[in-house]
């Protein structure tokens, strides 16, 4: 049987109370809710686990590991609104009877308990989150086996050496499907990585970027749907033809004479979300510097940043035809949920958690090229995916390591066929070619290291880009030849603590 504890809000600020580390705060990342589903859910869920398992790769772990039936524990953090770590028991939900049938299967075929915790960990709320581990980590009593946290508690906790190198242990195959390659390879400094995620978390799924498309206004506007899945397939999906399709579609609807969220466009997004046009165009912050470990990326300060962000800023405020959001995102979703908006960007959970509920005939593609010479689609996962890590103070470091390599490579086998294959590509799509839309989006996902650790650089490897479109500030290149300095500063800290000896 199952256990789970959360942590509410308050309790939080008690036990922090007695910690003398200092907690920081930024914008926060709007919650998302979930509900259940049905019995024929429960039946697709059923063929697709079945079929998973037959096609789905194996894991490589031992057939006789059995732990003696020990109580183990996860320190999770809560906060994204999707279920990703427990679940009290099966209630028709094809995701939620997935996770419940994984962490079943984790523990017969480890012969363990596993148990939860789960405190507020989302943006607000991530350095209090860190400070409860680093409590009971210093505590040294072996708390926790393993620690599940917001993708920039994660990163700040291999900053602070809490967590182990997973390189250094048995039963983890980095090599295998369920850990993505891109992230391995980005995290991985020198010969040591400290934290993982892939089919483990739901939420990196949830959380990647896309646009959405309203299909009537599109037919309304004369956009034959299927050119633009042709786009796609064709490599012609760019950021110019975003932004052609987005002309002529402006209307005052309040009459006030302003350009504001009440009004009609061809296209919106928010401040948040905008992070998507720098990574789908290509652009990293970091390279590979000549001893093989990560700098910061020329190209992250360089001419195509400074096109790119230009070009955005043309269209965002001088042009009616598409709209930044800074406040409330949820009126940025209400634009398309009420058709006053022909696209938009956000992460795929919209899909499940918001157009499943409405009336609006939608269509999904991928983040738009920087132009047609790019070799192909990308996309980033929004901030609130779970990496996690082993705590330096766990009773059985090699222990964790095999719950980790179970929970991803069950969660391969059956979370994400149900996420993605059943919920996502089957039950929420809008059409058959949203399927195929789907399969894009999912194998553009990348990483990037200065991201990932953007808490450790207070926070300048994605709010500089982020900041000057909320400011229509043009100059790019001296605002970062402004901030590189201290930036690289803190960031060649961050790769010597990552490569530094335990």
């Amino acid at each position: 049987m199952k256990r789970t504890n959360r942590i509410s809000s308050a309790l939080t600020a008690m036990l922090l109370l007695a910690a003398s580390l200092t907690a920081c705060g930024d914008t926060a990342e709007t919650p998302v809710e979930t509900d259940g589903g049905t019995a024929a859910d429960t039946a697709a869920v059923t063929e697709a686990v079945t079929e998973a398992a037959v096609v789905y790769e194996p894991d490589n772990l031992p057939e006789d590991l059995d732990f003696g039936g020990v109580t183990t524990h996860i320190f999770g953090w809560d906060g994204s609104g999707n279920d990703e770590f427990y679940v009290e028991e099966q209630n028709g939900d094809i995701v939620n009877d997935a996770l419940f049938a994984r962490n079943r299967t984790v523990e017969e075929r480890l012969n363990l308990e596993l148990t939860f915790t789960l405190a507020p960990g989302a943006y607000n709320d991530r350095s209090a989150w860190v400070k409860l581990v680093t409590q009971a980590t210093m505590a040294g009593d072996g708390s926790n086996d393993i620690v599940a946290g917001y993708s920039m508690s994660g990163a700040t906790l291999a900053n602070n050496r809490l967590i182990v190198d997973l390189m250094d242990l048995d039963y983890i195959n980095f090599e295998k499907p369920w850990w993505p390659e891109s992230l391995i390879k980005e995290a991985t400094c020198g010969d040591k990585l400290y934290f993982c995620s892939g089919d483990i978390s739901t939420n990196m799924i949830y959380m990647l970027y896309a646009t959405y498309f309203n299909k009537t206004m599109a037919q309304n506007f004369d956009i034959e749907i299927d050119s633009l899945y042709q786009m796609v397939r064709d490599g012609s999906w760019t950021l110019d033809k975003l932004i052609e399709l987005s002309e002529g579609i402006y209307i005052d609807l309040n009459g006030d004479g302003q350009k504001n969220v009440e009004d009609q466009y061809g296209y919106t997004t928010h401040s948040v979300w905008s992070d998507a046009f720098f990574f789908a165009s290509g652009l990293r912050t970091t390279s590979v510097g000549a001893d093989g470990l990560p700098v910061l990326s020329e190209e992250f300060g360089g001419e195509k940043t400074q096109t790119l962000l230009q070009k955005l800023l043309d269209v965002f405020y001088t042009k009616n035809d598409m709209y930044f959001g800074v406040d409330n995102n949820q009126l940025i979703r209400d634009q398309f949920l009420q058709n006053r908006a022909l696209f938009l960007t956000t992460e795929i959970y919209f899909a499940t958690n918001h157009l499943r509920d409405s009336d609006v005939e939608y269509g999904i593609l991928p983040m738009p090229k920087y132009d047609e010479a790019q070799d192909g689609y990308y996309t980033v996962s929004s901030f609130p995916y779970t990496l996690y890590g082993i705590p330096v103070d766990a009773k059985d470091p090699a222990m964790s390591a095999a719950i980790l390599e179970c929970m991803a490579s069950e969660s391969y086998r059956t979370v994400s066929p149900a996420l993605f294959e059943v919920a996502l590509k089957v039950k929420y799509a809008g059409d058959n070619d949203a399927s195929e839309m789907y399969d894009i989006i999912r194998g553009s996902n990348v990483f990037d290291i200065g991201r990932i650790f953007n808490d450790s650089v207070n926070g300048k490897t994605y709010s500089l880009f982020r900041s000057c479109l909320m400011d229509n500030k043009a100059a790019w290149i001296s605002t970062y030849e402004k901030n590189y300095k201290s930036l690289n500063k803190q960031f060649e800290k961050v790769i010597a603590n990552l490569i530094e000896e335990q």
